[in-house]
């Protein structure tokens, strides 16, 4: 359950997965909260499993079954609720009997004891050690009696649980290879020019060389065309500017673009711009250094496109 519950944060939390899935904030938010509520119940049967079942008496028996089944049955929720974030359709009384049981036994037992809902049915359960016996009346007056040794719910639950989010792990799976196959052949690098320190070199020579300001205004123009250019394919690939990773690479785009707007202005022909050549100066020290970093983010990003085992 453990290595499941993290393979699926670990998906959830790279760059592109995690900017997809979180596009629908309503979905992102019950995938987020399903989660912790499975970790956290799955700690409560860890406990359960390293108790001394001989002494479970001694420490509060009925405190530690009732708060066990209650887990469980939490837990069963919040994978369902995990898989209703996902468009997994789960119905767990006729998909997973086994579960079903389950969730039945702390209904009756923990859940419901006494009376069940709005009828006459009644049950009683009793403890001992690692076994719960459940005696049952219904309204017409039969009677039954079952017997369920806990440590084989949990193991039950167990599988079942861990190969629903193995369904769970092949859908995300299934929706990042999905989205970098439609666009894996783009390269992001592609929208800036080949040689962008050689850009940086003319934009230099402008500061410098006041007869090399036209060539230096047309890199200019043209770096800030390669990033709008950049920021409409991510915009295009649904990577949104508030998503964990992604947001570094917007600040680079705005941190990027500003100082190279200041320079298209300095060597602007038809701008009275204040801007000095101690300014322009500074504007092409950040220029460069935000803008050879944003190239650098998108081959990070072409690789992770590449990468769709």
């Amino acid at each position: 359950m453990t290595s499941r519950i993290s393979k699926i944060r670990e998906l959830i939390n790279k760059p592109v997965l995690n900017s997809l899935l979180s596009q629908d904030h309503k979905k992102w938010n019950l995938m987020c909260g399903s989660l912790d509520a499975i970790q956290y119940a799955q700690s409560a049967v860890d406990s359960y499993n390293c108790l001394n079942k001989d002494n479970i008496r001694d420490i509060g028996q009925h405190l530690i079954i009732f708060g066990l089944f209650q887990a469980l049955y939490v837990q069963q929720d919040s994978v369902s609720n995990l898989c209703e974030s996902m468009d997994i359709a789960l119905d767990i009384k006729t998909q997973y009997p086994e579960l079903y049981e389950i969730r039945q036994l702390r209904n009756k037992g923990i859940g419901h004891p006494s009376r069940e809902g709005k009828t006459n049915n009644i049950h009683s359960m009793l403890i001992d050690n690692d076994s719960i016996e459940l005696f049952s009346y219904t309204e017409t007056g039969e009677f039954s009696f079952t017997k369920h040794k806990i440590s084989d719910c949990i193991e039950k639950q167990n599988q079942s649980l861990c190969g629903i989010l193995q369904k769970v792990i092949k859908k995300m799976r299934s929706i990042e290879k999905e989205h970098k196959n439609k666009y894996k052949q783009n390269k992001l690098k592609d929208c800036f020019p080949a040689d962008s320190q050689y850009c940086f070199e003319k934009i230099l020579q402008g500061i410098l060389h006041i007869n090399r300001r036209n060539l230096a205004f047309s890199h200019c123009e043209g770096l800030i065309k390669a990033i709008d250019r950049f920021k409409e394919e991510l915009t295009k690939r649904g990577l949104q500017d508030d998503d964990n990773d992604i947001v570094i690479v917007h600040l680079e785009i705005r941190d990027s673009k500003y100082p190279l707007e200041k320079l298209k202005e300095y060597f602007s022909s038809e701008s009275k711009s204040s801007i000095n050549s101690q300014d322009a100066r500074a504007y092409f020290d950040s220029a460069r250094e935000h803008t050879l970093d944003l190239i650098k983010h998108t081959e990070n990003l072409d690789a992770e496109y590449m990468n769709t085992a």
